[in-house]
C-alpha cells in the first residue's frame, strides 16, 4: 500500500474516533430536558457528575428555592401548607422589610429553609473571592441580628443572577456552602457543591417536569426546583403546587 493511501487511512480513522468521543460527550452531557441545548453550566455540572462517586444508599431529594423576598413569600407558603412540604427562601437581606423578615424568621423556626442571595444582590461576577466571601458573612451577620436561629447550619447560596465563576465557587465551597446556579440538570451527587436549579414557570411543560423528577428519582439525586413568586407574569400558583404533589407521590425525601 502506498505512503498516501496510508496517511488517508490513519486520518480517517482518527476521524471516525474523534466522532465517536464526540457522540459519547453528548451522551455523558444528557442534552437539558426544558431547553434542549447545551450550556456552560449544564457541561460543567455535567462533568462533575461523571467523576463523582454516587451512593447506593443515597435517597432522591427534591428541594423548593422561593428566589424572591417580596409578597410571593406568602403564595409559596400556603401552597407548602397545602402539600405538606416546606420550601427554602433565598433572602437578600437589603429587599427585606420588617414584616417579611419577620415571617421568614419564623417559618425558619418551623423548618423552612433559608438560603443566600447576596446581601444586596450584586455583581458577584465581577467580583473577586475575598468580596465574594466577605458579602456571605454581611448576610449571615444580618440574620443573625434578626434572631433568626440556626444560622450555622444555613447551608445553601443562590448566585445572583445565575452568576457562575470560579471565584463564586470557591468562596462558596470555602465557607462549606453548596452552590445553587440555573443549568437544567439533576446531580446525583450529594457531596459535589453545585446543584443545578430547574426554573419552574408558568408556561413550563408538566410532562417535562414530570420526566425530570422520574429521572431524578431514578439516579438518587437532587432535584432544584426554583420559582420567582412575587412576579406574576411568570409565577404559576397551580403548577408549582403540581410540581410538588408529583414529588411527594414519586417519594421524594424534601430537603
Amino acid at each position: 500500500m502506498s505512503i498516501p493511501k496510508l496517511i488517508i487511512i490513519k486520518k480517517l480513522v482518527l476521524f471516525l474516533i474523534g466522532m465517536a468521543f464526540l457522540a459519547l460527550l453528548l451522551f455523558c452531557f444528557r442534552m437539558p430536558v426544558i431547553t434542549g441545548k447545551l450550556t456552560g453550566q449544564t457541561i460543567y455540572l455535567s462533568i462533575l457528575n461523571s467523576f463523582h462517586f454516587k451512593d447506593d444508599n443515597a435517597e432522591a431529594c427534591c428541594i423548593l428555592v422561593d428566589d424572591d423576598t417580596g409578597n410571593g413569600i406568602y403564595k409559596i407558603r400556603e401552597i407548602c401548607r397545602r402539600v405538606g412540604v416546606k420550601a427554602t427562601f433565598a433572602v437578600v437581606p437589603t429587599f427585606l422589610d420588617s414584616a417579611r423578615c419577620d415571617s421568614l424568621r419564623k417559618w425558619h423556626d418551623e423548618g423552612y429553609g433559608i438560603a443566600l442571595h447576596g446581601y444586596d444582590h450584586g455583581k458577584w461576577k465581577d467580583w473577586t473571592e475575598d468580596e465574594i466571601k466577605s458579602d456571605i458573612d454581611k448576610s449571615l451577620d444580618f440574620l443573625r441580628g434578626k434572631g433568626f436561629s440556626g444560622v450555622e447550619q444555613i447551608q445553601l447560596v443562590v448566585s445572583p443572577s445565575f452568576y457562575n465563576t470560579v471565584a463564586i465557587r470557591r468562596a462558596v465551597k470555602s465557607k462549606g456552602m453548596k452552590l445553587v446556579v440555573g443549568a437544567n440538570i439533576v446531580n446525583p451527587d450529594t457531596a459535589v457543591f453545585q446543584w443545578g436549579r430547574l426554573f419552574l414557570r408558568n408556561n413550563a411543560d408538566m410532562k417535562d417536569i414530570y420526566d425530570i423528577l422520574v429521572r431524578a428519582k431514578h439516579e438518587k439525586g437532587n432535584v432544584v426546583i426554583g420559582t420567582h413568586s412575587s412576579m406574576d407574569d411568570e409565577f404559576s400558583y397551580e403548577k408549582t403546587e403540581e410540581t410538588l404533589r408529583m414529588a411527594v407521590a414519586l417519594g421524594f425525601k424534601f430537603y
